[in-house]
């Protein structure tokens, strides 16, 4: 298996304890090789410490063990009612994520922006085709002249 980030090889220790005190009916719902997979890879250097006094829930986790065991129980522990629930409370955080994207960055201003920038390379334009048009009649000009200069 890929070198696993040393913050998740410190969770997964975490995440062994939980599951070490999980009922043997949700514990056997949990694919082997996940279980494997989860000590194979957990620091073999780190010690978590809990007080099994107090409920798992209560205990003081890393975030990384958060989104694992969160994770584990949406895939393996859950009903189809916390299912949806999770799903549903996923996607209203990513639409708020969105909102805020859209708020920072707000599409219109940049949009203005360009319409702006737009304006502006136009002028640019327009002036630079006045300069040339001013160039080539006062290129006709000369040529007029020496012409004139020939034909007398």
């Amino acid at each position: 298996m890929e070198r696993v980030d040393s913050n998740y090889r410190k969770a997964f220790v975490e995440v062994d304890a939980v599951l070490n005190c999980l009922n043997t009916n949700a514990y056997n719902k949990i694919p082997l090789n996940v279980i494997n997979a989860i000590r194979d890879n957990k620091d073999e250097n780190y010690q978590y410490e809990y007080d099994e006094k107090i409920e798992y829930y209560k205990w003081n986790f890393m975030n990384e063990t958060k989104a694992i065991l969160y994770n584990l129980f949406k895939k393996y522990l859950a009903t189809e009612e916390q299912i949806k629930y999770f799903i549903e409370k996923e996607r209203k955080e990513l639409y708020k994520i969105e909102e805020e994207k859209r708020e920072r960055y707000n599409a219109e201003d940049l949009f203005k922006n360009k319409n702006i920038q737009n304006n502006v390379a136009e002028n640019v334009n327009s002036q630079n085709v006045e300069m040339i048009a001013r160039k080539e009649s006062l290129i006709k000009k000369i040529w007029k002249k020496i012409k004139a200069i020939f034909k007398k």
